[in-house]
């Protein structure tokens, strides 16, 4: 019995396939199981193998950490299968990632493979094919039977940082930066185009999961580069604000976000600056040199002796001097 028990069970591991990462925290309804075989409840450390699909219901949130320390966080309503999961290390130059998004949409910031081995990291949906150039981004892939008026059916890529590549069915490639939003139209070959990112899929972005500070460096102490773990190797449970939450059936509401106080600063009185005046050169005319002006008075005239007769007897003559009028020198001006 113990040897049918022993083989039971290596045949059970062999048709999971391969490991590829395991679950941090699940909120609501979340089954994980491979097609046409029994689903199995997913909670907090439960395995994610290689050929697995992942299954929410409406109001469900789970978070996974990959074994090349991808992050993903799979909304509500989604369904998504992992059809190629590789990796045997930093080192392994053919590590590979390949998912399908049936319907929903996962938030994800990619690991190893999406940095080392970018060409071989897809994600693909029935409208559109996402590539990756190291970023944290989220996709949504709306069917027919849920679309609407203000989301058209097709698949939504919002990149919140770094660079994706969007490329519908006919080939047409679109690049999508941070804070943009592209989108692949359903059953037809219209290329991507950038659009506002619509408020019933984007209002409310998917959390990501919450790492503690040890787990996120590596030894060269780089923070942009997830810890990844060695194949066969399993991963420590880390807990994060949502693993107390794995009883409740709905999605809980946004927690409350503390803020620091807003703080009134109070205006300084600045005195006036003081400017030192300032001259202008006034241009004077030029000097002009005056001949000095000599003043000559106009001669005098000296008139002749006056005889006044004082008795016809006795006449007399009297000589009257004639008054000199003095001229004063000239005078000159300079």
């Amino acid at each position: 019995m113990l040897f049918a028990a022993l083989v039971a069970a290596t045949g059970s591991v062999c048709a999971q396939g391969t490991e590829a990462g395991r679950f941090l925290s699940v909120v609501g309804d979340v089954r994980v199981g491979r097609e046409g075989a029994p689903q199995r409840v997913a909670q907090h450390a439960t395995e994610f193998y290689e050929g697995e699909s992942i299954v929410t219901g409406a109001g469900a949130l789970a978070q996974l950490r990959m074994l090349d320390g991808q992050l993903m966080s799979v909304r509500g309503d989604t369904e998504i299968k992992l059809e190629r999961f590789s990796y045997a290390g930093e080192q392994d130059r053919n590590a590979s990632f390949l998912m399908s998004v049936l319907k929903g949409g996962l938030r994800t910031i990619t690991g190893v493979i999406g940095r080392q081995n970018r060409e071989r990291y897809r994600i693909t949906t029935a409208t559109a094919t996402i590539g990756v150039r190291g970023t944290d981004f989220e996709i949504v892939h709306v069917p027919p039977q849920a679309a609407s008026r203000e989301v058209p059916a097709g698949t939504y890529d919002h990149v919140f940082a770094g660079v994706t590549s969007m490329q519908n069915t006919a080939g047409v490639m679109l690049l999508v930066i941070r804070d943009q939003t592209a989108f692949a139209a359903l059953g037809g070959t219209a290329p991507p185009v950038l659009v506002a990112p619509p408020p019933a899929l984007f209002g409310r972005p998917t959390p990501i999961p919450q790492l503690a500070p040890h787990s996120i460096r590596q030894d060269d102490g780089r923070a942009d580069k997830l810890q990844a773990l060695a194949p066969g190797t399993r991963p420590t449970p880390i807990l994060n604000p949502l693993d107390a939450l794995r009883a409740i059936e709905t999605l809980p509401a946004s927690p409350t976000i503390q803020t620091a106080p807003t703080t009134t600063l109070t205006p300084i009185e600045i005195a006036p600056v003081l400017t030192r005046p300032t001259w202008t050169p006034i241009q004077t005319a030029p000097s002009t040199t005056i001949a000095p002006t000599t003043t000559i008075a106009p001669p005098t005239a000296i008139a002749p002796p006056t005889t006044i007769g004082l008795d016809s007897k006795w006449p007399q003559i009297i000589r009257i001097s004639p008054i000199l009028t003095p001229i004063p020198a000239p005078v000159t001006k300079p």
